[in-house]
Formats: C-alpha cells, structure tokens, sequence
C-alpha cells in the first residue's frame, strides 16, 4: 500500500487564496502472483501426455549376446511445453536396456497434459519395450541386478545360454542367484523360485555355460567377485493377436478403478508378502481380458491377483484417436503390517522341490522371532518337511547377520504343514524360505 499527498490552493468564495490544503489519497498496489503448481498426477480433471514424437530405443550390444527381451519402466515429469523431465528407471532389467530407454524417452516429443484448459506438467510413467523379433528362444528379462563393491563396475555379458523352451503354451519362471568370480565365471548358484521343479538342472546347467566380463575394483582395476541376482521368464509370452503393444503411436491403458486383492489363508499364516506381475490384455471398452501370470508368488496369492485384477475398470488404450486393446503388464503388491503399523518378520519367498506327480506342502502353522529395535534382517534356510508335515534337517543357507540366524533357524522349526502328498501317501518335500525382517 502506498499513501499519496496531493496538495492545491483553497479558494475563498470571492476567487481569493486563502489556505493550502491537504488530503491523503490512499493507492494499493496488486501483485498477481503466478505459481508454478504440480507436477500434477493424471486424473481428477488432469488429462494424461500423448507422445507426439518419440526416437525407439537402440538395443545394447550385451542385452543382444544374451537374447533378452522385457520392458523397462520409467517415471517422468512431462512438462507445460511437452518436454520430458526428472526421468528414472523404476523397473529396471539390466543388461544396458536400462540406460538406453532413458536416452530413447529423453529425447520423445509429446503433447502436454491439461488442466482446465491449461497446459501443466504432469507425473507419469512409460513402458519401453524391447523385442528381438529374430529370436525363437528369447528370455523374457523381469531383473538382473548385481551387489557391487563400492565404486566397481557390473559384470557385463560375453556369452549366454538358455535352458530349453518348456512348450509352445508353457511360461517357466526363474529367479536365480550367483556369483560372478574374478574369471567372470559363474559359481554358488542357488535357485530362488522355479515354477516349475522339473526344469531345474536344465537352468543350472544352461547358467553354468554362462560368461562374463568379470567386475572390476574402483582403486586398483583387480577383478572382484559380485553376488548377483537374475530373474526371468523362459517360454512364449502371452500374447493376444488382436492386441496391440504399447509404443509406435500406442497409449498405454490407465487405471479408472482397482479393487485390492484379498490375502489368501496360507499366504496370511506364513506372513507371506511379494509382487506377482500378471499379464492382461485390457480391451477397447477398458476390461481387462485373457489374465495369466507372469511372475508368480504362491501360497494362493497368484489367484488372489487375478481375482482382484479381473474387477478391475481401465481407461483403454488408444491409437490414432481410437480405443483399442492392448497388452500391458500389472504389478499386483501383497503387503502385511504388524499390530503396531510395523513391518514384522515375514516370508518373501517359499520354494518347494517336488517329486514328479507330488503336491506341496500346504502352510498350517508358523512361528517367527521377537521383534528388534533394529529392522533389516534376512535368513534363507532350507529344510525338508516330513511325512508328517515338520521341519526336519533346518539349516542356513544365507544370513545377513549371525546373530539372528540361530533364533530364525528355531522358530521356523516350530513351523507346521499338511504334507506332500503322492500316490494318496504323504512324502518327504525339500522346502527352501526367506524369512525377512523390514522391507
């Protein structure tokens, strides 16, 4: 606010001056203030970005030795001008495909979201697919991550093996763990889950053959051991002939309404958690259709993703202004929090080898540890379950911290199951679980 004085000679009513006189005049000054909101998330008068232009990603020279294929997804801001921002990797897959969306989606084109009629920058997320279209034993790649020494560089990829195509309708999938030795050989490999027990030894044997430019140490340049972790689907992916793939000129669908998947029995008694990833092909009415598994869990919580997914309203897809269906990938979260709010000891994964034309073990009872003040515990310990559904012959395979790993061992002995059943008769069933305690 600003105070003016204005001054002017007073007249007498004969035209004569008499006085000066003053009066105040007050003058407010307004400052419109534009902020920059957001960014915005799509929805609730937000409408989502389009791509306009966009430059495919280049394959790497290791994702090609080792015939992989998956999507990575990114997170980004598309800004008022329709330039992409703040881009990460949010599911990575390794093998340099990562890196390379990143240079693809940075230099993309797309019309801006809007609100209120407005141009504004909006959050939101894209699947770059990679395909080898030339290959017919493709691996579906879901993650490829390795536990590095600080300042190393990863294991890079100089030859490949694949295990044999389960069948024309079949998808096995695999998570597997090893160390890349200072040969760049493979060694110490554990399968984490298998869908699948009879594929076992043609995994390990075709991960053996498996060669690596070995990591190398920040200081000195000496090749370094690296734990690392690979995950990946072997088989045809479920495809739909009349889908369509997101990217060249195809939207993605987004998600109008979800209904959150209940937890199954067994799965809530084992304080199982874990991510399946399902895959769908959402129509142009916005229905999800011809749901299958792609990375499955366990313990009934695969058919308790379906169940949810299948209820699911999407906004669909879209091509050249039109409504289509597409296939897409959905990433469905089982997550169990203590009395407290806390995130307790849980299981992340249970593995069963079975004997061929055996059922599992099913979860009846367990038992975990006290609570620490601490989190970020992990025990992996395998065991056989008995005909008579107990833990027999227990021991740690892997423990993040020793201390933990006696009291780990003696609560999953109190652990109890309906055994494995073959012939009608009950069986001895190898058992592997993760017992984790935080996230």
């Amino acid at each position: 606010m600003r105070v003016m004085k204005m001054t002017w000679p007073r007249m007498n009513t004969d035209g004569h001056r008499c006085f000066r006189g003053s009066v105040f005049i007050l003058t407010a000054t307004v400052a419109i203030c534009t902020a920059q909101e957001g960014p915005f998330r799509a929805g609730n008068g937000v409408s989502t970005p389009t791509v306009l232009q966009k430059t495919e990603p280049s394959y790497s020279e290791e994702a090609r030795i080792a015939a992989v294929d998956g999507s990575v997804r990114i997170s980004l801001v598309v800004d008022s001008q329709g330039n992409p921002s703040d881009l990460k990797v949010t599911r990575p897959i390794g093998f340099g495909l990562d890196e390379a969306a990143l240079r693809s989606v940075a230099s993309w084109k797309f019309k801006p979201g809007m609100k209120d009629g407005v141009a504004v920058p909006v959050q939101t997320s894209i699947e770059v697919n990679f395909r080898l279209l030339d290959k017919g034993d493709t691996l579906h790649m879901q993650r490829f991550v390795c536990k590095l020494p600080e300042g190393a560089s990863r294991p890079m990829v100089l030859k490949s093996e694949h295990p044999p195509s389960p069948g024309p309708d079949e998808t096995v999938s695999v998570t597997i763990s090893f160390d890349v030795n200072e040969r760049g050989v493979p060694e110490n490999l554990h399968l984490v889950k298998l869908t699948e027990a009879k594929w076992e030894n043609d995994v390990i044997a075709a991960m053996r053959e498996w060669r690596f430019q070995p990591s190398v140490a920040g200081g000195d340049g000496k090749p370094v051991v690296a734990p690392c972790t690979l995950s990946f689907a072997v088989g045809k992916m479920p495809v739909s002939a009349s889908a369509y793939r997101i990217g060249g000129g195809v939207s993605p669908p987004s998600v109008v309404s979800k209904v959150a998947p209940d937890y199954s029995d067994e799965a809530r008694r084992a304080r199982f958690e874990g991510t399946a990833i399902l895959f769908v092909v959402v129509d142009e009415n916005g229905a999800p259709r011809n749901l299958k598994v792609l990375r499955p869990l366990g313990l009934g919580l695969d058919e308790k993703a379906i169940e949810a997914v299948s209820q699911w309203k999407f906004r669909p897809g879209m091509k050249d202004g039109e409504a289509v269906p597409v296939q897409a990938t959905i990433e469905v979260n089982f997550r169990l929090l203590d009395n407290n709010g806390r995130v307790g000891w849980h299981s992340n994964s249970i593995t069963f080898k079975l004997p061929e034309g055996a059922t599992r073990p099913r979860v009846v009872s367990t038992k975990f540890p006290g609570h620490p003040a601490d989190a970020g515990f992990s025990v992996t310990v395998s065991f056989e379950v008995d005909e008579r559904g107990r833990p027999v012959n227990l021991h740690a395979d892997k423990a993040s911290d020793p201390e933990w790993e006696g009291k780990v061992l003696d609560a999953v002995k109190e652990w109890r199951f309906d055994p494995g059943m073959k012939d009608g008769k009950p069986v001895v069933v190898p058992c592997t679980v993760n017992v984790v305690l935080g996230r």
